[in-house]
């Protein structure tokens, strides 16, 4: 079956399951707190046990399959920190410590990456839809610092059908990159809403 799939499926696949384990620990703090979102998430979306892909891709429809993973994983995410912090604003604290800390697990970088290696460490990680949506694009990119702008939120759809607010995944996110760069010695900074930038320390 993996005949039929290419690098850039898995490359992907990977980004849907690093979302998927922010996901996991999510739920597992939800049930710390009271809520029981486990059950109703994986009843509508699917339950957290992502399988190698060459097991459970539909080979017939490639794009459509992957593109359906992205749609749940999202959506799981979106709702469970929405009503977390419904219920508990001060869980934003925790929920910013599970998103570091998977950037730190899922970072292959160290005191030698380059900036050029770091900036697609991030691209490499962080789920934004389908390659062919091209969310983010590089301003400028030296030895020294890599600028990029995000042209399209690819998550904003999700965000609002959970009644929650997309500046909220966007700090989250914020600490997933620190937690990525943290072992290149990389400074990660907002320049303004849509602008990010890593530059040395």
């Amino acid at each position: 079956m993996s005949a039929f799939l290419g690098p850039i499926h898995f490359w992907l696949y990977n980004k849907i399951k690093i979302q998927n384990n922010i996901v996991e620990e999510i739920l597992d703090f939800s049930e710390e707190k009271g809520l029981n979102l486990r059950k109703d998430l994986y009843s509508e979306f699917g339950d957290g046990d992502l399988k190698e892909l060459d097991q459970v891709i539909d080979t017939s429809n490639i794009h459509g399959w992957l593109q359906d993973q992205i749609i749940k994983v999202e959506n799981k995410l979106a709702i469970s920190v929405t009503q977390i912090i419904n219920k508990n604003s001060d869980s934003i604290k925790t929920l910013k410590d599970i998103f570091y800390n998977n950037g730190v697990k899922a970072s292959a970088l160290n005191e030698n990456s380059s900036v050029e290696e770091a900036f697609k460490s991030i691209n490499d990680t962080l789920l934004d839809g389908m390659p062919c949506d091209h969310a983010l694009g590089v301003i400028s990119q030296d030895e020294n610092e890599a600028v990029w702008k995000r042209y399209e939120c690819v998550h904003s759809r999700f965000w609002e059908a959970a009644k929650g607010d997309i500046a909220v995944y966007y700090s989250l996110r914020d600490e997933f990159i620190k937690g990525l760069v943290e072992k290149a010695n990389l400074n990660y900074e907002k320049i303004d809403e849509t602008t990010s930038k890593i530059s040395r320390r």
